[in-house]
């Protein structure tokens, strides 16, 4: 995905630059990644040097798996990459976003990395409140899908996982999301958390992901 990220973002960054940009005809830069198969990690947006903390540390606790049996995860940092383009404007601004006024993206692209192409994840942290942030998110996840699917490349591969997956992870969503069903081990957890919020808008139901409002994810093996 990193590789497709590097080589399609040209195009994408075209479509969506500022009418004052020049136009990209050739990348260098290359998405941060970080791996991990971990049973039970966080997620925070720090800007640290790694993404990935102990768990019930950050903003997002993710539980991977099953003990031993966990997935093979790759975490790209899709915010950080896309606003490393900058131009100058002749105006004294030397690094000014290449993004229109108004567009916006999400924090982090997570998917499985073997064969079986099981979970793909836009996710987006925020340390606000989640019903403050909650109209920004969502506008970040659906202009991320909308980014992605600008290139056929990318959005071919994207629909061949399994499951597609929208989160929204801010510091008062406790909650568990299973991708799939509810393993018994956490319903005294599940009693006392409210339900995740499910929420579809603009690209996320286009492109058939599933969204939810939410601190703890489960990655159901």
């Amino acid at each position: 995905m990193e590789q497709l990220l590097k080589s399609e973002i040209i195009g994408i960054l075209n479509s969506i630059k500022r009418g004052n940009a020049p136009e990209l005809t050739d990348n260098e830069i290359k998405p941060q990644c970080f791996a991990t198969s971990e049973h039970k990690f966080d997620l925070v947006d720090l800007r640290a040097d790694c993404p990935i903390c102990e768990f019930e540390t950050g903003t997002a606790h993710y539980i991977n798996g099953e003990g031993n049996n966990t997935y093979d995860l790759k975490i790209i940092c899709y915010d950080d990459f896309i606003h490393q383009f900058t131009f100058a404007d002749g105006k004294g601004h030397t690094h000014v976003g290449i993004l229109k006024d108004g567009v916006r993206v999400a924090d982090f692209l997570i998917y499985e990395q073997s064969a079986t192409k099981a979970i793909f994840i836009v996710h987006e942290l925020s340390d606000e409140a989640s019903y403050r942030k909650i109209k920004v998110a969502r506008k970040q996840l659906s202009d991320t899908l909308n980014q992605l699917y600008k290139s056929t490349r990318i959005g071919n591969y994207i629909d061949g996982f399994g499951q597609k997956m929208c989160f929204l992870s801010a510091k008062d969503s406790r909650r568990i999301v299973e991708t799939e069903g509810m393993a018994d081990g956490f319903n005294e957890i599940y009693k006392v958390l409210p339900e995740p919020i499910q929420f579809n808008w603009g690209q996320i139901g286009t492109h058939k992901f599933t969204a939810f409002e939410t601190s703890y994810v489960q990655l159901k093996k």
